[in-house]
This record gives C-alpha cells, structure tokens and sequence, in this order.
C-alpha cells in the first residue's frame, strides 16, 4: 500500500507541475516549456502525459483503498480474538483480577478505536509518503521554493505538539472515566432484581447520570483539543503560504513557471500535512487505551493457566498436605490444612463467612495452586495432570448458578461436546428437574431466556446440578446447592446426593441441616484452619 500511495503522489506531483506549467504557457502565449533537466513538453504533449498520469494514479489508489480495507477487517478480528483467547487461557487469578466490565472493553470497544487509530496512522503513513514524494519533485523544479516549504512543514509540527500533549492527557482522563461508568453498568445489570425489589431505581439512576455526566465532560474536553488541531493546523498553513509568498518576493526568482508550479504543489502539500497532524492527533487520544490494552494482554500472557500432561480416568483419593494459601500480602485464606477424600465419601463442609470455604474449593478444582504444600490425587501431584482431564473428572456446582442464552439442553451441555439426548435426559432426572421440563412447551429445548429468567431460582440450581451431573464425574463439588431451594427440591437434591454415595467423591459446602445430615462426615474451616466435626 505504501509503495502504491508512493508512486501515486510522484504521478501527482508531475501532474500538478505539468498543469500549472501548461495553464502558464497557454497564458503567455507560448507552445511549449520546460519542466526540468531541459525536458521540454509542448502544451498539447504535457496535457495528454497529464491525463495518462492521471489514470494510472487512479488505478494505484485504488490497489490502496482495497488493501487498506482488508486491513483492518484482518485487525480488527486478530485483536479479538487474541485478547478471548489469552483471557480463557489465563489462569483463574489472572482472570479474577480483572475489574467489573473490563473484559467487555478490552474485547468489544479497544479494539475498534485501535482500528480506528490504525485508519488514522495509515492515512498519516500514506499523507507523510505522498508529501515527501511532492517535496522531491518540487525540489526538482525549484530547490529553494521547496526548501521553504519543508521549513514550514517542520514548524507547523512542532508547533502542534502542545496540543497533541493536552489531547493525550485528556484522553487518559476520558478513558479511566469510561471504565468506571462501565464497571457501574455492569454492576446495575447484576442488581437488577434487587434495585426493582427495594425500589431504588430513581437512586440508581442518580448514581449513573452522575457519571454519565462526568464521562460526558471529559470527552467534551478531550474532543475539543482533538478538534483544536484541524483549525490551528489550516489557519498556520494558510499563513505560512503568505510568509512563503513574502521570502520569495524578498530572494527573487525568475522562473514564474517554476516557482508557481512549485507553490501550487505546496497547497497540494498542506493537505497531506494535515494527514500527519490527524494521526498523531488520533495516536495521542488513543495511546491511554493502548497502554491499558497492553498491560492487560501482557498480565494475561504471562499467567498462562498451567497444568500437567498426565492423562486420568478416574481416581480413588484426593489429598490435600499441609495445604496453606494466601492472597498477595494477606494473613493466609488457608494454613495448614490437611484433608482425604475417598472415592464414594459425601463430605459436608462448613464454616463462617471468610473462614477460606470457596479458597478451598478454588484449591481442589484446580483453580488456584497451595502456597505451600501440594495436593495430590491417587499419589500424582495435582500440577502433573492435564487441565483436560481433570476437567472431565471434576464438576463444579456454585452457589449463583449463571446460565447461557439457550435452551435447557444447552445448559446441561454447557458448550461441550459427545453429551448425548440420552445423557441429558439422565442428568435432568438425577437433579430432580425431569418433571419441571416434561411440562414445558418445548422439553429440554424449551429456552431459558436471557439470564435464565424464564426459569424460577430452585430451576436454575437445579439445571447447575443437572449440568455437572450430565458428564458423570469422579468428584462433585457443590457450594450451597440448596441454598435458594424450597423444601421439595432440596429434599431431591439430597436424594441425589444420597445416590451418589459410594459412586463419586462429593465435596458440598452447605449450612442446611438436611444437607449436611445427610454427609458422611463434616468438616468445619475456621480462620484458614480445618477440623472434623461430625
């Protein structure tokens, strides 16, 4: 694309000497006249050279104009799709480290003004290409004339350089404005229910006008600095062609034919100029994201979620040895802690708020490694076996069930695939939930609507249970399954887990005492430590 906006601004730029040079001698009266090392032309000559310069222009840009599109498209979804895929391939803490919304603006909004930004560089890129192709040309004809125009074009640039700075700033202000609004969106969808049910929506609404407002002025700000570059640039251009006019008038030439062909390619010039200042006005607004987006990405990399290579069917016994973990410079979430769970054992856990249940948890399906000691499953080191594997011998059932845009079947399934009508069918049955979908419209193709609205809040644990069932684990972690449940469905539910004794091992954290009567054993974790209860 460079090479073609190139040869075209070279094309230009005779064009342009051999139309001034051609209306000049048409003016004088004249036939014919010299461009440059004694190159005559006759008026007629010149004319069709133009229009055959002309055409091939044409034919060049257009080669750019359909390179350029495809660009960006190839961009725009390699920007995407990298930034999903080192975001899924990250380890849990990496992800969990992400602010409310942030993901949605590094993948969806980013990307797009970085496409943007590489529009404008590229228009920079072509524009800084086809003013140093008129300079040469002008230098050609008239070495002083395009001396003077190359100062100029230097001084307008440095010139702006106040400007670019205000808009960088301002921009880094507008953009840590729009991932708070984000976060505060964000967090308004989740509390939805709880907004309308304590009817504070008017509250609410306060709250995000508030930094609507303030997102709204710092993109004023930031916009008028941005905007600020276009009239400044044109206002100094426009006068520096006076100053220019004045120093030749001062020097003297005399060669009128040179000089205006010169001056004109000059105008031509300020043009492609502009396209300079564009682009480093469109870098500078767009630099805080692409900081943002590059300390995103490269915390994302650099925690990759590491696992072993080891492939597992099954396993007997999962060991945790004097397990301690802690979260960055806190007191340790757990310390200590030793635990067997044998396949077929039911094992209850509970304990307060913060007491480390869900860090254990995070421990043994492998979300989180110990800060000291190991977990071990049949004698193997945890690290050493394959994420895949393990995956397909541990299911997680957590305690706010969040469910896809799909129908039933699709939520058992939950994106994997192998899992049979048969399977589904037997997963619905095994969390109680069988009857409830027999009497929908459409079965298990019935759909769940957005956020599972369409279901009530025992439904939807019970389709989480369903969905961990379906893939008929070797170790079962439920936290608080019941929880939300009515009397009915958790009395189904511990019969489920009543079945699964003996099969599979169950790790459940739950406060119901129907639950937990019906463990084999309970573990109670208290301030990071554990101990048998029960």
């Amino acid at each position: 694309m460079s090479v073609c906006t190139l040869v075209a601004a070279l094309l230009e730029a005779v064009f342009l000497a051999l139309v001034t040079q051609s209306i000049l001698a048409v003016a004088a009266g004249d036939d014919s006249f010299t461009l440059v090392a004694d190159r005559s032309f006759t008026v007629t000559s010149a004319v069709i050279t133009a229009a055959i310069l002309l055409a091939v222009r044409f034919v060049l840009l257009l080669g750019a104009v359909r390179v350029h599109s495809g660009l960006f498209e190839t961009l725009l979804v390699r920007l995407r799709s990298r930034l999903g895929s080192d975001y899924l391939a990250a380890s849990w803490p990496a992800q969990s480290r992400f602010q409310r919304g942030l993901l949605q603006q590094l993948v969806m909004q980013m990307p797009a003004s970085i496409v943007s930004l590489a529009y404008q560089l590229i228009a920079a890129l072509t524009g800084g290409i086809a003013l140093i192709a008129l300079l040469v040309v002008a230098f050609l004809i008239e070495p002083l004339t395009a001396l003077i125009v190359f100062a100029i074009v230097v001084l307008l640039a440095s010139g702006l350089l106040p400007i670019r700075r205000a808009v960088r700033r301002r921009a880094a202000e507008a953009l840590n404005d729009q991932m708070i609004l984000a976060a505060k969106v964000s967090e308004l969808a989740d509390l939805s229910l709880e907004v309308n049910a304590m009817n504070v929506s008017n509250e609410a609404l306060e709250g995000l006008d508030a930094l609507v407002r303030s997102e709204a002025r710092t993109q004023r700000r930031m916009g008028f600095h941005r905007d600020l570059v276009n009239p400044v640039y044109t206002t100094l251009a426009f006068a520096s062609i006076a100053v220019a006019i004045v120093i030749l008038r001062e020097l003297g030439t005399g060669d009128l034919q040179a000089t205006g062909s010169v001056l004109l390619i000059m105008l031509r010039s300020l043009g492609y100029g502009q396209q300079l200042q564009h682009g480093a006005s469109a870098l500078a607004q767009v630099a805080p994201a692409l900081r943002v987006l590059d300390e995103q990405q490269s915390d994302l990399s650099a925690n990759p979620r590491i696992r072993g290579s080891r492939s597992i069917d099954g396993f007997d016994t999962l060991r945790l040895h004097n397990v301690s973990f802690g979260y960055d410079d806190s007191p340790p979430a757990l310390n200590q802690v030793s635990l067997e769970v044998e396949r077929g054992d039911l094992v209850g856990i509970v304990g307060p708020s913060g007491s480390g249940k869900t860090t254990l948890v995070h421990l043994v399906l492998g979300l989180r490694a110990p800060s000291v000691g190991a977990i071990t499953v049949d004698a193997h080191p945890i690290t050493e076996i394959a994420a895949d594997s393990w995956a397909r011998l541990v299911a997680y059932v957590p305690q706010e069930t969040r469910l896809l845009d799909g129908s039933i079947a699709d939520n058992v399934r939950f994106l994997r695939s192998g899992i049979s009508d048969s399977d589904v069918d037997r997963a619905l049955a095994a969390a109680g939930l069988r009857v409830d979908v027999e009497r929908f419209p459409h079965g298990s193709a019935t759909p769940v609507g957005a956020a599972g609205r369409e279901l009530s809040g025992g439904q939807k644990q019970r389709l989480a249970i369903a969905r961990a069932l379906v893939s008929q684990p070797s170790l079962l972690v439920l936290d608080e399954p019941t929880s939300s449940l009515d009397n009915e469905s958790d009395e189904a539910i511990v019969e489920t887990l009543r079945r699964l004794r003996g099969l599979v091992a169950v790790l459940v954290v739950s406060h119901r005492d129907s639950t937990l009567a019906a463990c084999d054993r309970v573990i109670l974790v208290e301030a990071g430590r554990v101990s048998t209860v029960r």
